[in-house]
């Protein structure tokens, strides 16, 4: 294989691997949503299933068109900064409000990203997972200003149910 041939095949793998602008192919607008306000509309976790299935995502860096025409119950509401602040992620459920059994949120693009969150409809117990896999933080009520040092840009999911 010649020098210049390898050279552009090296190029390749590595812009895929890394995501190099111009040099990877660009990834769809479906599995990538972009957006300062985003919406996700999940399923209620059905038998044999880990989490709750997701249905839609949207975002928008225009906060109306973002959260605009959304079916479901709203559920939960992810912040990137402490004190509800930065950019948002309202979760809404197909199924409702949440009951003793809620749902379990995947969080996605956000994983990285929540500082704080407010949940609402007797969404009032929640669970939070981090990104290990392994350690969990309990939260109740409906607004967490900060989630703490160690849950902060770190949750994966959240299990959010009626505690009452």
């Amino acid at each position: 294989m010649r020098l210049r041939t390898r050279t552009s095949v090296t190029l390749a793998v590595a812009a895929s691997l890394i995501g190099l602008p111009g040099l990877a192919p660009p990834a769809s607008a479906a599995e990538t949503p972009r957006g300062r306000y985003c919406a996700v509309v999940v399923e209620h976790v059905k038998p044999g299933e880990k989490v709750s299935r997701v249905k839609s995502r949207t975002c928008s860096d225009d906060r109306s068109t973002a959260l605009r025409g959304n079916a479901g119950t709203l559920l939960m509401t992810w912040y990137q900064h402490a004190r509800f602040g930065g950019d948002m992620t309202h979760v809404y459920g197909d199924y409702g409000p949440c009951d003793t059994s809620g749902y379990l949120l995947d969080t996605g693009l956000s994983r990285y990203m929540i500082s704080s969150f407010e949940t609402y409809n007797n969404c009032d117990g929640q669970q939070a997972v981090l990104n290990d896999g392994r350690t969990t933080f309990y939260y109740y009520g409906s607004a967490t200003p900060y989630v703490g040092d160690r849950a902060n840009d770190d949750i994966a999911y959240f299990k959010v149910w009626d505690a009452l």
